[in-house]
């Protein structure tokens, strides 16, 4: 991309996302345009920042709370044309705030302009499976499963405000899902009582209240979900989607089990190249690795009565070692 034109400008350049992922992306993809990074202190300034003409791609690696006044300030001093935007999960913080950031995006880009980066859709393990041909009729169950093996790593404020639903399920997992389920989300519901605790656990493992200085956290390092589709083609199909954090290894996968007892796994591979594909994928202009706001919002739908029900409920939450197994930490 020695030639490329295209401004590429950074909101949250010094964030751990810009630090792990942008930038290492583009040193490898020896990016020819403008590199331009933004701080919140820059946006008095940001017509003497960017003074090149052309296309523009504004990538907010920033929190949902922080895009508004971004959008604007972005809008207010570049206009329309010619500017693309890039958005960073989690795409709100629940079904109400992710329905007003849409709202207020709209007022200022149309929907082709705004690119919604999950680069789990741009890794080549998880191409594989969207190119799938299902024999739905035979499948009894679909798993997906994201263990890690860290813990938090000392970011304290980022997870006490997001946790595992909104870091991984709804940003995620729910697109895993879309992408095997040939992208339908509408028809996904969780159908249980979810008070009782019999179709979405949570949990927390040991020791992460005194790390986040916080001894009545009710935060969930870990999480199970089970769904339903309604869906003619899919109906009577067990769903579930478990993830967490300080599991005893390291593992994406999806398991496809068939009413004959056999099994398929995909493994979803860790790609440091697939920020690459999100990139070069913007500024073509090819939407097919992105999320549309219809989406995100099928997603938020189906997490709002968990998230409903967590706020009134706190007895439900699961206290577990770290260097457990996701399976051990379900039958508890």
């Amino acid at each position: 991309m020695e030639n490329n034109k295209t401004t590429y400008v950074i909101f949250g350049a010094s964030g751990d996302l810009s630090r792990r992922y942008l930038k290492p992306a583009l040193k490898n993809m020896k990016y020819g345009g403008t590199i331009v990074p933004v701080s919140r202190k820059d946006y008095g300034n940001l017509k003497n920042l960017i003074r090149e003409n052309g296309e523009k791609i504004f990538h907010l690696a920033i929190p949902p709370e922080a895009v508004p006044d971004a959008i604007k300030v972005i809008s207010h001093n570049f206009g329309k044309d010619g500017i693309k935007i890039m958005l960073e999960k989690p795409f709100g913080n629940d079904l109400k705030s992710a329905q007003n950031l849409v709202q207020y995006i709209d007022k200022y880009f149309s929907e082709y302009q705004i690119y919604r980066v999950d680069h789990y859709l741009a890794k080549q393990s998880m191409q594989n499976v969207i190119t799938e041909k299902w024999a739905r009729n035979n499948i009894a169950s679909i798993e997906i499963i994201a263990s890690e093996k860290i813990d938090i790593e000392g970011r304290v404020n980022f997870y006490e405000q997001t946790g595992a639903l909104k870091d991984f399920v709804q940003s995620h997992l729910l697109e895993v899902a879309a992408a095997v389920l040939a992208r339908s989300l509408k028809n996904l519901e969780i159908v249980c009582d979810i008070g009782k605790n019999e179709c979405v656990k949570r949990g927390q493992y040991e020791g992460y209240r005194q790390e986040v200085n916080n001894s009545k956290s009710t935060t969930e390092t870990f999480v199970s979900i089970n769904m339903v589709s309604n869906e003619p083609a899919w109906r009577g199909v067990s769903i579930v989607l478990s993830t967490g954090k300080a599991f005893h290894e390291k593992l994406t996968q999806i398991r496809i089990k068939y009413k004959d007892n056999s099994e398929k796994i995909f493994n979803i591979e860790h790609e440091p190249e697939a920020y690459e594909r999100v990139i070069r994928a913007t500024i073509s202009g090819n939407r097919n690795l992105f999320i549309s706001s219809g989406e995100v919002l099928e997603t938020w739908r189906i997490l709002d009565a968990i998230q409903k029900t967590w706020e009134k409920t706190k007895n439900d939450l699961i206290i577990y070692e770290k260097g457990s197994t996701i399976e051990e930490v379900m039958k508890m």
